[in-house]
């Protein structure tokens, strides 16, 4: 009976491919799927070896781990490892519902807040009160408010007698709870969506050392502000937040019962603003009608406009384009929540919350070719552990982008490797500084990046790479060995 060759007596190469395919079906063991014998050689073999080599090193188990990488002229794939997995993407995800919201409502949409003067104005006195109606605005900011309060005080208005009613019956949401997500309710990417949303739901409190003591102050402009400094002390500056030893359960009256250093000079603080939505529209108006020399002692309330009301000017926001930029470089989470839940409005799904969001947006992606069965939306921005979605619909998606005419506004919004937005301190080598635009994300546990990467020979890749693995953001060194294998001529 003729025995079976032993490994010495097989050709190199024999032997080769043998070794690849133990190793191959050993990696994806740890799955604990069970791939048939097709699909265990090539998992491995499209895995470049230098990523491989970055996972071990940072003790991360590929399993673990999808990868994408495609030749957008060819549209063929380079890399393709296990992208059919759903996974947790964090800010990654932001990435689907911008891309339909620029197509569904247009890169020049604007959103409209209406203000009505509820009651006459006589003499220069409102006898009544003045009324906004809020649209979802991801960009209201207290420089608007001032704008819009010199357009009310040239149309002759300079005293109002009642109230402030800010309708937000755009929006249908629970109460928000800002340390429900991990428990840091100061930190600004907490804050949740408003239909009458203004500041990000955030202050910037300044610190400056002065000869004299601290000086403290904040944007915006809050009518009533009013800190307890912290003591000037010397010394370097070191951990200058924790020497505070802050207290910002009054918002507008935080005390500051440590020190700060002389070394410190001015340092800057941005925060969530911790009181219910109407006070923070208060002290923000209060202090812009003041600053125009509107008076105003009156209350905010939400509301509905009554239908007898006057409309006395109407603000529009920038255009989508440039917000989808703000969003994207920065992954500011309540912007792309407010841009999601726009979404239901314009589909004439009002009031708007997630699920009627979530459902525009996978209708308009299955009407264009792209359905995401596993995809999981929840609120829309990532910022959450019940989201997923798969590299592969990930790639998909961003092929889509690439042939779209809005192909510019789309690639333009993402942090551009080495010199803006999330990406400003990352990919900073020689060979993927600039050459990279890619949109990041980063939970405890997942670490993300998807984009595009440009060669030196003006060839164009499409990667995404999604990590969830307790040590994923020792992965940096595998992703960007991904991008340096895509940088190279392969």
């Amino acid at each position: 009976m003729p025995r079976s060759p032993s490994s010495a007596a097989l050709d190199p190469a024999r032997r080769s491919a043998l070794r690849r395919g133990a190793g191959a079906l050993a990696a994806l063991a740890l799955t604990g799927a069970a791939p048939s014998p097709a699909q265990a050689l090539p998992a491995l073999l499209e895995l470049p070896r230098r990523v491989r080599l970055a996972l071990r090193g940072a003790g991360i188990d590929p399993a673990h781990c999808s990868f994408v990488l495609r030749d957008l002229r060819l549209g063929t794939p380079l890399v393709d490892w296990r992208s059919a997995v759903p996974r947790s993407p964090a800010s990654v995800l932001k990435l689907v519902p911008m891309y339909v919201a620029l197509n569904l409502l247009g890169p020049d949409y604007r959103w409209r807040t209406p203000v009505y003067a509820v009651g006459p104005i006589d003499s220069g006195v409102l006898e009544g009160d003045l009324g906004f109606v809020g649209s979802g605005d991801p960009h209201l900011v207290s420089q608007d408010l001032w704008r819009l309060a010199l357009r009310l005080r040239g149309l002759g208005l300079r005293r109002i007698a009642g109230n402030v009613v800010v309708d937000r019956s755009a929006f249908a949401l629970p109460p928000h709870d800002p340390a429900l997500f991990d428990g840091k309710p100061l930190q600004p990417y907490n804050v949740g969506p408003d239909a009458f949303l203004l500041d990000f739901g955030a202050m910037q409190v300044h610190l400056q050392a002065r000869a004299d003591g601290v000086g403290v102050w904040v944007e915006p402009p809050l009518r009533g502000f009013a800190p307890q400094a912290p003591q000037l002390a010397p010394g370097s500056c070191g951990d200058w937040k924790a020497r505070l030893e802050a207290d910002f359960s009054q918002p507008l009256t935080p005390r500051f019962a440590g020190s700060y250093a002389a070394a410190c000079g001015e340092q800057s603080w941005n925060v969530a603003a911790l009181m219910p939505p109407d006070e923070f529209v208060r002290a923000v108006l209060g202090a812009v009608l003041q600053e125009v020399g509107i008076e105003w002692n009156g209350i905010v309330v939400s509301g509905r406009v009554p239908a007898r009301a006057t409309l006395l000017t109407t603000w529009e926001s920038r255009p989508l384009a440039e917000l989808v930029r703000d969003i994207d470089k920065y992954s500011n989470n309540v912007m792309a929540q407010q841009v999601f839940l726009t979404l239901a409005l314009q589909a004439g799904q009002a009031p708007a919350d997630f699920a009627r969001a979530a459902a525009v947006t996978r209708q308009w992606l299955a009407a264009h070719g792209l359905a995401m069965p596993d995809l999981v939306l929840d609120n829309g921005c990532g910022l959450s552990r019940r989201a997923r979605v798969s590299a592969g619909d990930l790639d998909r998606l961003l092929r889509a982008a690439w042939r779209s005419p809005l192909m510019p506004e789309f690639v333009a919004s993402l942090p551009l490797a080495g010199d803006d937005g999330t990406l400003r301190e990352r990919l900073r080598g020689a060979e993927l500084r600039g050459m990279v635009h890619a949109k990041t994300g980063t939970l405890d546990g997942v670490l993300s990046l998807a984009g595009y990467l440009q060669r030196e020979d003006g060839q164009r890749r499409s990667f995404v790479a999604l990590v969830n693995d307790p040590r994923a953001e020792a992965a940096w060194p595998a992703l960007q060995a991904l991008l340096e294998h895509a940088a190279d001529r392969v």
